[in-house]
């Protein structure tokens, strides 16, 4: 019974730490959501010395127990919405998503549109154009040699 009680006791320890540790945020993380002032590249992959700075401020916040958001919110103060990896989905920036939704949900309604002109121009009978005066008086004095 003593070891069963353990048991739970451990079990509700490590189901208290989950939330914990899934809600820790690591450099990389936010790092991956934001790019280098200076180079235009994301922050994991930079190696400018303003990127370098960049990654320490993000060191020094998560230390003091910031959400990811808050520390990317903070970047965006500092240097503004050009930093952000993705842009914003407001404002004009919206258009940098709607755009290629648009394109795609039009291309795709084409093709029913595309796929049943082409078929109905297959199904149309060829109709033979008739032969110029010259065609035909080079087919008859070929179908005479052909016959002699």
């Amino acid at each position: 019974m003593r070891r069963l009680a353990s048991l739970a006791l451990v079990a509700v320890v490590v189901l208290a730490l989950l939330p914990g540790a899934a809600a820790a945020v690591s450099v990389n993380d936010v790092a991956r959501e934001v790019r280098c002032p200076t180079c235009n590249t994301p922050l994991n992959v930079s190696n400018a010395p303003v990127a370098q700075d960049m990654k320490q401020y993000i060191v020094q916040r998560i230390d003091q127990g910031w959400t990811k958001q808050r520390i990317i919110d903070g970047l965006v103060d500092e240097f503004g919405s050009g930093v952000l990896a993705t842009p914003p989905k407001s404002g004009f920036d919206l258009v940098a998503w709607l755009v290629p939704a648009i394109a795609v949900a039009l291309g795709l309604a084409s093709i029913p549109i595309i796929a049943r002109v082409w078929t109905r121009r297959s199904r149309a009978p060829a109709t033979p154009r008739p032969p110029t005066p010259e065609e035909a008086k080079r087919l008859e004095e070929e179908l005479r040699r052909f016959r002699d």
